[in-house]
């Protein structure tokens, strides 16, 4: 699945129509929470991600971007679950503002392959499945703020949809802050 995800990416970008912008996108970001509910209980996420992007428009892009997100919780008593997932996606992400804007407000629709990992239990004994891997649509929205032409600081909200359904757009958001590079 990952390699067909690829594919359709490349043959996107290289047989573009009409190639206004040709700039390419390199964007990256890390995002790490920590809580503490009690002396013995806790939970953690650490996020890591990472997108290449072509203009083919100048509002327009053709974005390939990886999502690594560990999440640990630990609640004494109740759960012990460490869960592990890998998102690869192709995506089009269309801008609002053209290229001379400072500020560019944009949306994202693609799709992708989440790949979850989970160990630990539940109360009673109870685990997550071991491992998923489905195909999941891809929403997102976001703002680049350009500190230069060719730089600009990344905010992104990003639901992965399990399933491809709509209906599920809550539950699995990622908030995302980062750079990126045009060239």
């Amino acid at each position: 699945m990952l390699k067909r995800i690829f594919l359709v990416g490349f043959i996107l970008i290289v047989f573009s129509k009409q190639s206004w912008s040709g700039a390419f996108e390199l964007s990256s970001g890390f995002s790490y929470s920590r809580s503490y509910y009690s002396e013995l209980s806790y939970s953690w996420t650490k996020r890591f991600g990472f997108a290449f992007g072509y203009f083919f428009y100048e509002r327009s892009e053709v974005e390939i971007a990886y999502q690594d997100i560990v999440e640990r919780n630990y609640i004494s008593g109740f759960e012990d679950t460490t869960f592990h997932d890998r998102i690869y996606s192709v995506n089009l992400v269309q801008s609002f503002t053209g290229k001379s804007a400072a500020i560019q407000p944009y949306v994202k629709i693609g799709i992708g392959q989440l790949n979850r990992d989970a160990v630990g239990t539940y109360i009673g004994g109870y685990a997550p499945p071991v491992s998923v891997d489905s195909v999941t649509g891809v929403l997102g929205v976001g703002l680049r703020l350009y500190v230069t032409r060719t730089f600009a600081i990344r905010s992104e909200a990003t639901s992965y949809l399990a399933g491809g359904s709509i209906r599920n757009w809550k539950n699995n958001i990622v908030i995302n802050f980062g750079l990126s590079v045009v060239f």
